[in-house]
């Protein structure tokens, strides 16, 4: 098991003065309630070697959903682990406060148990990541969050809402890539799924899943069972199987375009990725088991989540679809002294 402490440790204040984008993002969805929620703490650079800070919220509820950044100076970055001003990300929970566009959203949020920290490449891809400089790792794969949620000055509480954590970083994007991940199923609480494709090299497609279920850890993305997998990415729902020795998977992630917020990544060339996201998509998974290789499938499990799954479609062109669109204003470092606030 590797800390999330050592897998949230940051990497833009090693990169080289090539420009580089680092983000920390913390997802959590509330199927029973209708609510949504995704939070990032990033840190672009340029190819000067100026950090740009930035911290992210969206929302996501029937009747309402809204993306907002706020940039911050370069002196609101805390001088150890990740934390922009009043705003931070700990192995035990994270806070912090956006406003934008006649919008506000606060939260203080404290993390549950859950699946351990993990790196998410499959070991036969380290080595091309390394090359790009990036790297993927899940401090918290899946894990809940407790705490209170403040929107346009609403206080909603969250009590063990399924959730997950992440950490990426790069000296650039890749050209286009799908994401989807849900450990809010009804009928296995404990099962959890990851999804990622991504467009590598001459626009090659890279399948990376990993499916927890039932004590065990099955990583389709490693070789020889990436070769198995199928993945078919289309906004607003992507089909996808896969398989190892012995379970295999098949199900749809789909979410309506009015449930996503639609905003956007500049890379130092200038280059723009548009980035579809809804945290209240639903995804369904068919779980099939065999003694041993060659044996025939058996039904094992039907897995549902109405409403409690990530969902994100990100490439060079913007989706018309998605009206709601990202919000961007620049924030003075903030102390944490708002009466009443959650952030406070």
């Amino acid at each position: 098991m590797v800390l999330p402490d050592l897998l949230n440790a940051p990497r833009w204040n090693r990169a080289p003065r090539t420009g580089f984008n680092e983000a920390w993002y913390v997802v959590a969805s509330d199927a029973r309630a209708g609510h949504g929620l995704w939070v990032r703490y990033t840190v672009d650079v340029d190819q000067f070697g100026a950090p740009a800070p930035a911290l992210w919220g969206s929302w996501f509820e029937e009747g309402r959903v809204f993306a907002l950044k706020n940039t911050l100076p370069a002196a609101a970055i805390g001088r150890s682990g990740v934390s922009f001003g009043a705003a931070a990300l700990t192995s035990d929970g994270c806070s912090g406060e956006v406003e934008g566009g006649g919008h506000a959203l606060r939260w203080r949020l404290k993390f549950g148990q859950g699946a351990p920290g993990e790196e998410f490449v499959p070991a036969w891809l380290a080595a091309v990541a390394r090359l790009r400089g990036g790297g993927f790792v899940l401090p918290h794969p899946a894990t809940t969050v407790t705490g209170a949620v403040e929107v346009d000055g609403r206080i909603i509480e969250l009590q063990r809402v399924p959730a997950g954590q992440a950490h990426l970083w790069g000296r650039t994007r890749y050209p286009s890539w799908a994401w989807a991940r849900c450990s809010g199923f009804a009928e296995d609480p404990g099962a959890s799924l990851d999804l990622l494709d991504v467009e590598g090299p001459a626009g090659a497609r890279v399948p990376l899943f990993v499916f927890r279920f039932r004590g065990a850890t099955h990583r389709f993305g490693e070789l020889p069972w990436i070769g198995l997998s199928t993945s078919n990415p289309q906004s607003p729902s992507w089909h996808f199987s896969a398989q190892d020795a012995g379970l295999a998977i098949d199900g749809v992630a789909q979410v309506s375009p009015q449930r996503m917020v639609q905003v956007q990544y500049q890379e130092p060339s200038g280059a723009v990725h548009h980035c579809v996201n809804s945290e209240l998509a639903s995804l369904e998974l068919r779980v099939r088991t065999r003694a041993f290789p060659g044996a025939p499938w058996r039904p094992e499990a039907t897995l549902t989540s109405k409403g409690g799954a990530s969902l994100e479609f990100c490439g060079p062109a913007k989706d018309p679809r998605v009206e709601q669109g990202l919000v961007i204003s620049a924030s003075e470092q903030k102390e944490a002294s708002s009466t009443g606030s959650v952030a406070s």
